[in-house]
């Protein structure tokens, strides 16, 4: 069994492939390409993917996700509904990720969509309520992983793991919390400060900003407080402990973070459940941001890095390749069907009860 998983992050996209028809699996790709690169050459992921040879199946990028779904029998609409993102008008081509996703289908790839948390059927529908970003599926994946940590370092079923996920990101920052191996609840990027995204709006300010568009979701985070909105994660960090006002942007991070972790241990069926905190993505490799980050939260719970199975791909592209396999029914098929993908169901739009064109919106993508 040959699987791959990809994740489309904010910095760079990751491939992850694994070939499982041996007793131990056997790592097939393991690659990274600046996001930078694809945008102006999306035809890229094609050209890596052929030179892996044949594919069982792939997880291919989702966005926000969908319930299961074929690559190939995307269509405009789907493609809306895992990016959500327009160009100048809703008929207009969609961008990005979209262009990537048709290239996919194009080449006649064995490809499935999966769902965020707001599809999964563990999460309560109160908790939707007026949600769109619960944690796009990638966040999901990097889920997956924090999972088989736990599995394999303490003797684990899948039901038997709980903690609560927080992936720093080079541009968006997510929690998720996970109980007895199931995704409960979860905090999107969107809704949580990180490097370059401001987080959840105010409401008096978003009046005040009035036409917000999706490039205001992408700012106003700790690059943009710091003044320096295009310097990495890692100088961000270095200036930080010199500079009053970089470090400032920080405190603002982590305060946004520990708010978070803390609302979402009230999701959690008892205290008792939340045994670690688990941190993953590229923030969460720099010592200085974690640090800060764990010491923080210690009243929570304790918290340490996840393990990771890759030397380049991060840990979203792994979970993808992992998901891939229970798909198929391999060794890790356990995790997938507790975590119940296949169950997955709705529209990242249901329940949203805030007036907004959505039948407008609709009648236009069919």
């Amino acid at each position: 069994m040959r699987v791959l998983g990809i994740d489309p992050g904010t910095k760079s996209w990751d491939f992850y492939g694994l070939d499982f028809s041996k007793e131990k699996e056997k790592i097939i790709l393991d690659a990274s390409i600046p996001s930078a690169e694809l945008i102006q050459k999306p035809e890229k992921v094609i050209s890596l993917l052929n030179s892996v040879g044949s594919i069982d199946l792939m997880v291919a990028p989702s966005g926000f996700g969908l319930p299961l779904k074929r690559v190939e029998d995307l269509t405009e609409k789907d493609l809306f509904l895992t990016l959500l993102k327009f160009d100048s008008k809703y008929k207009d081509k969609l961008l990005g990720l979209g262009d990537v996703l048709r290239l996919i289908k194009s080449a006649g790839f064995s490809a499935m969509i999966v769902p965020g948390v707001k599809h999964l059927p563990t999460v309560p529908r109160y908790r939707k309520v007026n949600k769109v970003d619960m944690g796009t599926a990638d966040k999901l994946c990097t889920a997956v992983v924090g999972i088989r940590d736990q599995m394999q370092r303490d003797k684990k079923l899948p039901q038997e793991t709980n903690f609560i996920m927080i992936e720093v990101g080079y541009g968006f920052t997510a929690v998720l919390a996970v109980e007895n191996g199931q995704i409960i609840d979860g905090i999107g990027g969107s809704n949580i400060m990180g490097f370059r995204a401001c987080g959840s709006l105010d409401g008096e300010l978003a009046y005040l900003i009035k036409n917000i568009e999706k490039k205001n979701i992408y700012r106003g985070g700790v690059a943009y407080i710091a003044g320096y909105a295009d310097m990495g994660l890692k100088e961000i960090a270095l200036l930080a402990e010199k500079d009053d006002q970089t470090k400032m942007a920080l405190d603002a991070y982590i305060s946004s973070v520990k708010k978070s972790v803390y609302a979402i241990a009230s999701s959690f069926s008892s205290k008792d459940k939340i045994t670690e905190i688990l941190l993953a993505g590229r923030g969460a490799e720099i010592q200085y941001l974690r640090e800060n980050i764990v010491s923080s939260l210690k009243d929570i719970a304790s918290a340490r890095l996840m393990s990771s199975y890759s030397q380049i791909a991060k840990r979203a592209a792994q979970g993808a390749a992992f998901i891939a396999n229970g798909l198929l029914g391999g060794n890790l098929k356990a995790i997938t069907a507790n975590l119940q993908l296949k169950e997955a169901s709705g529209s990242i739009l249901d329940d949203i009860f805030i007036p907004f064109e959505k039948d407008r919106l609709m009648s236009d993508l069919n």
